[in-house]
């Protein structure tokens, strides 16, 4: 029986393992506190390996799959989650309702939102440490301008994407600030953690691994 017992837990172990085997971090920072006061927001996202592929993945994690809401200055204009956590982007994509080239314009945290002017300055800069895209971007614990959108960068495991809300102006773009803000895993321990649930199907391939451990064992012990 305690033999059986093992085997079970090292079962639910390696199905719990395949669940949140690989990790990505995002930072949002921007004036959401109190009186326009700069905060920041950090999430730890656990997946399984190819559920979250891209950076428009890891928002969707975090604020809900966007939908059509509109139109922003002739583009399609989504949005995803609430009044209290959401995000709006504009679709410079041209197939009609589809969200193919998605730009992080607008933010709501702690239902404080923060869209970008019309002009598009202030708003939102991309900033990335590992993964990649159209290049590859270094994680040696520092923040690197992106040049992907989020639906061309390509996350890892252990990649960071950042956004700072600030001027747009090149050369002089808002960049993430704060020691403690640095892409590292010590400066996220606080970070809210979502775990990803994959898809039914990978669901029950893990479910049937660790039953086909438990039947193994059946068999030896008989």
């Amino acid at each position: 029986m305690k033999k059986h017992s093992s085997i079970m837990a090292v079962a639910v172990f390696a199905a719990a393992a395949g669940l949140r085997a690989d990790t990505s971090y995002l930072l949002i920072q921007g004036p959401f506190g109190a009186g326009n006061a700069e905060a920041t927001f950090k999430w730890q996202v656990n997946y399984q390996p190819g559920v979250l592929v891209y950076g428009q993945d890891l928002l969707n994690s975090v604020f809900g799959t966007p939908s059509l809401n509109g139109i922003y200055q002739g583009h399609e204009f989504y949005t995803a989650g609430n009044g209290v956590q959401g995000a709006g982007y504009i679709n410079f994509g041209t197939t009609p309702n589809q969200l193919d080239s998605p730009f992080l314009a607008s933010v709501t945290l702690g239902s404080v939102p923060v869209a970008q002017d019309s002009s598009y300055n202030p708003g939102y800069t991309s900033y990335v440490a590992g993964g990649g895209g159209a290049l590859s971007y270094p994680n040696g614990g520092a923040w690197t301008s992106s040049q992907d959108g989020t639906a061309t960068r390509t996350l890892v495991n252990g990649s960071y994407d950042g956004f700072v809300f600030g001027s747009t102006t090149f050369l002089s773009e808002a960049q993430i600030q704060g020691a403690a803000n640095t892409p590292t895993t010590g400066n996220f321990a606080g970070a809210t953690v979502i775990n990803v649930v994959p898809e039914p199907a990978s669901a029950t391939l893990l479910l049937i691994g660790a039953c086909g451990l438990l039947s193994l064992s059946k068999r030896r012990r008989a």
